[in-house]
């Protein structure tokens, strides 16, 4: 027999053997690639022709991302070649359904993340949430839902998710140099070289910044998907009554996200995480010292830290108060064009690259002596944003949004709505029951605020009995990273995988799904 040691994937040579059993374990992935479109192939039989194409695109490449069978960057693509193949849409129409207004509005979110830690505002902020929660995962978790709720409703879900992330991720930096937790798992990753695994207990808390903020923005007047669905409504639902709405279910589902994220990962009911959680508890006693002095090593607050949270608090002002429904905001200044979220995001970028870091504008204004000679560094460097942006999450976030406009051209939409409206007089359990897991579905499968706006306008034909819960369900935006922008963020920084968000977001869909429900119910039954 031949060499018998472990093989490491990427190992060049191979070593020859004889042991077939090895080949599940390393190629299955392989295996799966080559079957899943020929198991599917069926499909394509079947009629409305370019529906059934659709359809079976869009099975390949989702169960080829939840099942990590090809780099996500790759598989991100698989809508833009196939797509124009299938007869659905051109290649140009696809491209631009990739990069909507919203995925710049997320490289926005991004760069603010990446000038937080080039500045070590996240680290002097990680240490302002220390003082306050202790070494205590509990009130970590606690203080983090709360703290990205107030954020999201009153700015939005992407930034909030992007801004307490950062924090978060400092904060678990922390505690794994204090010995309160392990923050890199031991299981080896897929690829040579990338970002290790985290472990359960830090899952938890990046899961909390994105549930957090999705949850809270359902119930907000503010922010989106909830103006976008009111428009879906043309004016017969406002954005208060729908935040009145969703505000039941969103309240009991952050108490049920806290709960279930603390028994799935941080070992509220026992198991090897509670073991491990609670043979690091001794190193509570000098956590608070070793963080004092790492504290003081940062020194005070100099300029540099001082601009970037300024501008960042600059920018929560401008997109909280671009289209806030509630009052006229800066968007309606131009009634010609629409200034879309993009247009604040990457406004500040660009001052995030052009203002100078280490002294205020220029010397020569300010009349005093810049705190380092020599070229002014720029508040957020290229090299950082390029090492530290998550390029192939992003690009499924824009196959996401690709999906929602495939899905309208192939005529899927119409088809649904159309098979529903025969069931349009009158209240009907039936087509209830059918739009709130169409709704559920869809927002799996691609950002809410995004289906809100191609989908919903054709399935409010098919009467409320049918659309008004597919547009309350889409508020369910847990079980993937691409179900909204703030999963996007949290998974690629976070290297959190998607039958993580599955585990994380299950139980919690469930709640919201049947809450949801029932309030929609009662809701129709008072308002309309």
């Amino acid at each position: 027999m031949a060499a018998t040691q472990d093989y490491k994937p990427g190992d060049i040579p191979l070593e020859e053997q004889d042991d077939r059993r090895l080949f599940c374990k390393y190629h299955y992935k392989g295996v799966l690639l080559l079957f899943i479109p020929i198991l599917l192939a069926p499909i394509l039989i079947g009629t409305p022709v370019l529906i059934c194409r659709f359809i079976y695109l869009t099975l390949c490449l989702y169960l080829i991302y939840i099942l990590n069978l090809m780099a996500r960057g790759a598989a991100a693509f698989i809508y833009m070649v196939f797509i124009p193949v299938a007869g659905i849409a051109s290649s140009k129409e696809i491209s631009v359904s990739y990069y909507t207004d919203l995925i710049f509005f997320v490289y926005s979110a991004i760069f603010m993340g990446i000038m937080m830690d080039s500045s070590k505002l996240s680290d002097r902020l990680a240490f302002i949430v220390i003082s306050l929660v202790g070494g205590s995962l509990k009130f970590l978790q606690i203080f983090l839902t709360i703290a990205a709720a107030i954020v999201s409703i009153l700015v939005n879900p992407t930034i909030s998710a992007a801004f307490w992330m950062k924090v978060s991720q400092a904060v678990m930096v922390e505690y794994d140099n204090g010995g309160l937790i392990k923050l890199n798992s031991e299981e080896k990753p897929y690829e040579i070289g990338s970002k290790p695994y985290p472990t359960r207990p830090v899952i938890g808390i990046y899961l909390t910044c994105c549930y957090a903020a999705s949850l809270a923005a359902s119930l907000s007047p503010i922010v989106n998907p909830n103006g976008v669905i009111s428009d879906g409504f043309g004016g017969s639902l406002t954005v208060l009554e729908i935040g009145m709405l969703m505000a039941g279910p969103a309240l009991m589902g952050l108490v049920v996200m806290i709960f279930w994220l603390q028994v799935l990962f941080l070992g509220l009911l026992g198991g090897s995480v509670k073991r491990d959680l609670a043979e690091m508890a001794g190193a509570k006693a000098g956590f608070k010292q070793t963080a004092s002095e790492r504290k003081q090593a940062l020194g005070p607050w100099g300029i540099y830290p001082i601009l970037a949270l300024s501008l960042i608090l600059l920018m929560f002002l401008l997109v909280a108060t671009r289209k806030p429904r509630i009052f006229t905001g800066w968007d309606s200044i131009n009634y010609k064009a629409e200034s879309g979220l993009s247009v604040a995001g990457i406004g500040m970028s660009i001052l995030f690259f052009a203002i100078p870091a280490n002294y205020i504008f220029c010397r020569y204004y300010v009349c005093r002596q810049p705190e380092k000679e020599g070229p002014a560094n720029s508040l957020l460097g290229w090299k950082a944003v390029n090492n530290n942006t998550p390029w192939a999450e992003i690009f499924m976030l824009g196959a996401a949004f690709s999906f929602s406009y495939s899905s309208a051209v192939c005529g899927l939409n119409t088809y649904l709505a159309d098979s529903m409206n025969s069931d349009n007089k009158g209240f009907n359990m039936k087509s209830f029951i059918c739009g709130a897991l169409l709704g559920t579905l869809w927002t799996t499968l691609s950002p809410a605020t995004t289906v809100a706006k191609l989908a919903l306008p054709t399935m409010v034909t098919a009467g409320n009995s049918f659309s008004l819960p597919f547009a309350t369900a889409l508020h369910n935006q847990f079980l993937l990273p691409v179900s909204s922008p703030a999963n996007t963020i949290v998974a690629g920084w976070g290297n959190v995988r998607p039958f993580q968000f599955l585990l994380g977001g299950s139980i919690l869909t469930l709640f919201m799904f049947c809450t949801i429900a029932g309030f929609t119910i009662l809701f129709r039954t008072m308002v309309l």
